[in-house]
């Protein structure tokens, strides 16, 4: 009875399972595998220790971190939103914008809670592809071609794109954002701290261009669910009609803002890891059956061949990777996230094993 009650849209869909079987490496969620700096730590501890006020509910407008989110970004703190991951902030974007029968475009593939939130707020979902024999890569025309055709509410630009790793030129979206003044575009930058690219910026100069980011990756908090986007005023305000009251909770708020104020180690961890990232390209390269994908993120994708049998060999010797099964764009395909070195060094041993064995 109750599968008849269930919207007919939604009834396909398929809860998120995340791989919770004990590991000895995880590298399949794209996670920072550095702890919080020890400064961090013990500041967020005295916090505890002192008087949390964990009784009360949380400032509901997270002001203290978008005052420390603005100065960050040179940005004007009534543009920002903060939301719990930048999950929470795409559905708000699409139960603002979309109504029935609205139009949303997104890339494909790529993260699947740009379709999901459409869906969910009553669109239509239209896909613009990322040619695999292209390599994945963006293009302009095609994005400026699907909004003339379809005239979307909501144009989605992930930067890098999660799971291929390529990224679009700075240039091109601001050519996509001049040119589709009557879509919101969204530019996921959930990754963009390992490629030093950014739209932030221009969102003083289009009021129709929102930036999502998140401290889930490069600042290795994915543990406290804590995103946050960044646009005009006007387009700030839109989005705050559907946001939820006490939305992030204190001990988020307080470890957010923390980890800002640690710069350098957030710094010299990411150049740790986009060096691990391109030593990772280079020996991937060299393993027989492994074909590699350019990355810019934290991540990178890899066509294997007999992909299943690698995948389930590496599950057996307790190294968790990301597998995309039978998905026709991404067939045969595995997307890696960057470790530590000794991490690293493992999962290549191990693969070149299998790869050499099969």
């Amino acid at each position: 009875m109750i599968e008849k009650l269930i919207r007919s849209e939604i009834r396909s869909f398929i809860p998120y399972n995340a791989n919770q079987q004990p590991y000895k490496i995880k590298l399949d969620a794209n996670e920072s595998p550095f702890n919080l700096p020890l400064k961090v730590r013990e500041k967020l501890s005295a916090f505890i220790l002192e008087n949390p006020q964990l009784n009360l509910y949380p400032d509901t407008d997270s002001i203290q971190l978008r005052q420390a989110l603005a100065e960050h970004w040179d940005a004007d703190e009534q543009g920002i939103i903060a939301g719990t991951g930048s999950d929470q902030l795409i559905q708000l974007i699409s139960n603002v914008f979309v109504g029935t029968g609205d139009k949303v475009i997104y890339p494909v593939p790529s993260f699947g809670m740009y379709r999901d939130s459409c869906v969910i707020a009553g669109g239509v979902p239209v896909q613009y592809l990322l040619n695999p024999n292209k390599k994945f890569e963006y293009s302009k025309e095609t994005i400026i071609e699907g909004y003339e055709k379809e005239q979307p509410k909501i144009i989605y630009i992930c930067n890098p794109n999660n799971p291929t790793g390529n990224i679009m030129s700075r240039e091109d979206i601001m050519e996509v954002a001049r040119h589709c003044r009557n879509s919101v575009i969204v530019v996921d930058e959930a990754y963009a701290e390992f490629c030093d690219v950014t739209v932030i910026p221009y969102v003083k100069e289009y009021e129709n261009l929102l930036v999502l980011r998140t401290f889930s990756k490069a600042y290795g908090l994915a543990g406290i669910r804590c995103g946050y986007s960044i646009s005009c005023r006007k387009l700030a305000d839109a989005i705050n009609l559907a946001r939820p009251p006490y939305n992030i909770s204190s001990l988020s708020q307080y470890t957010a803002q923390l980890v800002l104020s640690e710069k350098e180690e957030i710094r010299e961890n990411i150049a740790y890891l986009i060096a691990q990232r391109e030593r990772m390209k280079g020996e991937l390269a060299g393993i027989k059956g492994i074909e590699v994908y350019n990355s810019y993120a934290n991540f990178i994708l890899v066509k294997a061949d007999n992909c299943s049998e690698v995948y389930k060999r590496l599950c057996e010797k307790g190294i968790f990777v990301r597998a995309f099964g039978h998905a026709s764009l991404l067939a045969g395909c595995m997307r890696i996230s960057v470790g530590t070195y000794e991490q690293n060094t493992i999962f290549l041993d191990e693969l070149s094993t299998i790869c050499y064995n099969n």
